[in-house]
């Protein structure tokens, strides 16, 4: 794994689920953040290509949204597959209560240097 300062040498592809659900999607207007992301993704040259962010039904952790996962996506995966549920309970990449600036946070730590925000993510 790398440092704090360091990208990791092999970066994973990374899928971004943004809960879309009832909640969510309507009490907490994630569309913006995923917009947000999109474009983040589409103007980091470390991020594009690898990274890709789509809608999730539901987490089910509605009272904490906006909430996204950032998962690993393994071999056989595509960008936009549904993820098995049991396999987002085996990573640790769900973050609720989310923000714009949290957002630029966890694609700055998270998702280009390969280290989750310890203080907001959790387990699923």
């Amino acid at each position: 794994m790398a440092g704090p300062d360091q990208r990791p040498t092999n970066p994973p592809r990374l899928q971004i689920l943004v809960c879309d659900g009832p909640s969510c999607g309507v009490t907490y207007e994630s569309e913006l953040l995923k917009e947000r992301i999109a474009g983040k993704i589409a103007g980091d040259p470390e991020l594009r290509g690898r990274c890709a962010v789509v809608d999730y039904n539901c987490f089910g952790r509605c009272s904490e949204g906006p909430n996204l996962f950032v998962r690993a996506l393994g071999p056989g995966d595509g960008p936009g597959d549904d993820p098995d549920p049991s396999e987002l309970e085996r990573q640790r990449g769900f973050y609720p209560g989310m923000d714009e600036a949290k957002c630029d946070r966890v694609l700055d730590e998270h998702c280009r240097k390969g280290q989750p925000v310890v203080e907001w993510v959790d387990d699923y």
